[in-house]
């Protein structure tokens, strides 16, 4: 092996070497290739979490294709829609469908009401009980609260009299 040969082998592994210990986040996997596919996507996400969706964010699925429309899968169950309304400016326009109700996301305070609505769906915890699997408590219960239920019996007397020689 000349000695060209081999600085030539050692500057690869080197460069090599060097990509995988630094952190380039340009080269990195995004957690949501439908950001990769879609970028305007990305700033409007951006918008609506403050620049930092990921932690809240389960899963984001494209689901139609006119008008191009997306599910956001949150961490708790819990999903809203983004469709695609078109380009102004260079800026991708979205009306963002939180809870039935849409917000157009061009105007800031609706862009606000949206976060405020995605806010409260991040709050509840969305739970599903499977139909073969019965509850451990009945639901209902004692209304009072405190022990177990009895079951009483009363004998009730019909309000209206059986026959008309009973009057």
């Amino acid at each position: 092996m000349k000695k060209s040969e081999f600085k030539e082998k050692i500057r690869l592994l080197a460069k090599d070497i060097y990509a995988e210990k630094t952190d380039q986040p340009e080269l990195a996997p995004n957690k949501f290739p439908m950001i990769d596919s879609f970028p305007s996507l990305k700033g409007v996400m951006d918008d609506l979490f403050d620049f930092q969706y990921e932690p809240f964010v389960q899963d984001i699925q494209w689901v139609a294709p006119k008008p191009t429309t997306f599910r956001v899968i949150l961490v708790n169950g819990a999903d809203f829609y983004l469709i695609y309304e078109g380009d102004e400016a260079g800026k991708g326009l979205y009306t963002a469908n939180v809870a039935g109700k849409k917000y157009w996301l061009a105007s800031l305070s609706e862009e606000q009401q949206a976060c405020e609505a995605i806010s409260r769906l991040l709050r509840y915890q969305f739970a599903t009980v499977p139909k073969d699997e019965e509850l451990d408590e009945p639901i209902g219960g004692d209304p009072i609260g405190g022990g177990e239920s009895e079951d009483i019996s009363v004998d009730i007397e019909p309000a209206v009299p059986a026959s008309v020689e009973d009057l």
